[in-house]
């Protein structure tokens, strides 16, 4: 069941409407690769060192780190080509519709709740390299990651919200602060086709920016307001009893707009301007932009299989289905003949209310057979084994941001241009069952690209865990058989480090021996009445 996934720290397509799909695609497409021009300011932008003194620049929030739930982390954020569960979401769409070897029911839901704080009290958060002694760097720092996956078979639905949150001493009085938060909320439809092996998503990205200054903000408005959308795509090729995946997804550009309010509006030189307590003004950006990216990758697991063909219950006993279902179109055709034979409303009232029950019967063994099947699927995967050696890589390449600054270049009111070429971030993960049913271990590596000016690259190491911890219903409210596991995980680089901590289910979550066996009468197909109709 869907609330098999909890943490703590994201159709077949008739023919009819292929068109559809192709009309969006080319929009999406068409969307991604356009250029928006934006009215200028006051001004151009300065040269690298300087003063910012115009509204006429973007805020390039494109990121660097990897952000989101514990496994995603914990690979280093080489997610695209695994791309399930709902850490899956923010790395390729495609995700909502990739089921996990343990979804076993036809429809399926995943909620999850990734949750990312500082290890270090002083972070380069932006990676801009040496700060001066008087810098408005970040001292606070919270990443939020709420996500919810709906499954319909071979469908599925996504919605992941990502929210930053960054707050800055600024002016010259230290009771003021710059408080920024930036939600990126992504929805997204996805399907499998060729029974599971491909499977694509769309969806869209919408992203809003607030910025608010302690000594202007009158109220819990925000000063300065930014929202702007933009499309996404993936691909996931994962063949069944094969012990590869390969995955690929592309984000379009999202050029925010401002939304002006009567506390914050274009002086006559068209900037937006501010000032602190001291009267040192403070200039707004006139759009935020989040750069596309392109995101390739592949995995591939020794050991345990990585593709298993996904089946639903009723598919492990649909030939048994099958036969009753003919005995119940048999069981109907009886009734009517003897009803046709029957001479008075007694006798054909006795005969509806014999068939009647013979008819629930039918219906109950049914039940029983799809009971039967979801215990099959619950042996099979308790029977896995236990070893596997996932191996998992990528390449995320993001796009340049014309007249951009970076996050940090905007607290300090300093020009640093960000954006200003095409990065490239590989990345590399490792998971295992270091004990088999008690502790998974993954470890990860990654190149945060160099997005401001005269910044380098630097190198992370991400590792994490997850131990099994009992089995608790939470008060009735899970299913009684639920186990439950805890991980921590952990990101370090020169002048950065976070940590986090998830809580949710154990998968597979039986051991061999503690299902009930098959049930002769159902898995061999026997007939659930002593006789024939």
């Amino acid at each position: 069941m869907g609330h098999d996934r909890i943490r703590c720290a994201a159709f077949a397509v008739p023919p009819s409407s292929i068109g559809a799909w192709g009309l969006l695609g080319a929009n999406a497409l068409a969307a991604a690769i356009s250029i928006t021009s934006v009215a200028r300011a006051g001004g151009p932008l300065g040269d690298n060192g300087s003063t910012i003194e115009t509204s006429s620049y973007a805020i390039d929030i494109s990121q660097g780190p990897v952000l989101g739930g514990a496994r995603l982390t914990g690979l280093g954020g080489a997610y695209v080509a695994i791309a399930e569960d709902v850490d899956g979401d923010l790395q390729n769409p495609a995700a909502p519709a990739v089921r996990p070897f343990y979804s076993i029911d036809w429809f399926d839901w995943w909620p999850g709740l990734g949750l990312t704080l500082p290890a270090l009290a002083d972070l380069d958060y932006f990676n801009t390299g040496e700060r001066d002694a008087d810098s408005r760097a970040p001292s606070t720092f919270l990443f939020l990651t709420p996500a919810l996956n709906l499954q319909w078979g071979s469908f599925g639905v996504g919605m992941t919200a990502e929210l930053q949150n960054y707050s800055a001493d600024a002016g010259s009085s230290l009771d003021n602060t710059l408080d920024t938060s930036i939600l990126t909320v992504h929805g997204q439809f996805a399907n499998s086709f060729m029974d599971g092996q491909l499977v694509a998503g769309l969806g869209t990205r919408v992203v809003t920016l607030a910025l608010v200054d302690d000594f202007r903000r009158d109220d819990e408005e925000a000063n300065f307001k930014s929202t702007g959308s933009g499309p996404e795509i993936g691909v996931l090729v994962r063949p069944n009893g094969q012990p590869f995946r390969l995955g690929a997804s592309f984000r379009g550009p999202v050029d925010t707009q401002p939304h002006f309010t009567s506390g914050l509006l274009p002086n006559e030189n068209g900037d937006l301007v501010s000032a602190d307590d001291s009267g040192t003004l403070f200039y707004y950006p006139s759009r935020v932009t989040l750069p596309w990216d392109l995101n390739v990758g592949a995995a591939f697991q020794f050991g345990r299989p990585l593709n298993p063909r996904w089946r639903p219950p009723g598919d492990v006993v649909m030939k048994r289905e099958l036969k009753l279902r003919v005995q119940a179109i048999e069981l109907e055709e009886a009734r009517d003949r003897e009803l046709e034979r029957a001479t008075s409303r007694a006798e054909r009232s006795r005969i509806r209310a014999q068939y009647r029950e013979k008819s629930r019967i039918i219906d109950r063994a049914i039940e029983a057979g799809r009971t039967e099947g979801r215990l099959q699927l619950n042996r099979e995967l308790a029977a896995m084994p236990r070893y596997y050696i996932l191996v998992t890589g990528s390449l995320v390449i993001t796009g340049i941001v014309e007249d951009a600054v970076g996050m940090e270049s905007y607290f300090d009111q300093q020009v640093r241009r960000s954006g200003e070429k095409v990065t490239f971030s590989p990345r590399l993960g490792i998971e295992t069952e270091a004990v088999p049913d008690l502790l998974k271990l993954r470890v990860g590596s990654y190149l945060e690209h160099a997005r401001a000016a005269n910044a380098s690259s630097r190198g992370h190491v991400t590792f994490g865990f997850d131990f099994r911890l009992f089995r608790w219903d939470v008060l009735g409210f899970w299913p009684g058989d639920y186990l439950w596991r805890i991980g921590l995980v952990a990101d370090v680089a020169p002048r950065y480090a976070t940590w986090g901590i998830s809580i949710g289910g154990w998968y597979p979550r039986h051991r061999p021996g503690e299902l009930p066996p098959p049930n002769p009468a159902i898995t061999a197909g026997t007939e659930p009445f002593g006789e024939r109709f």
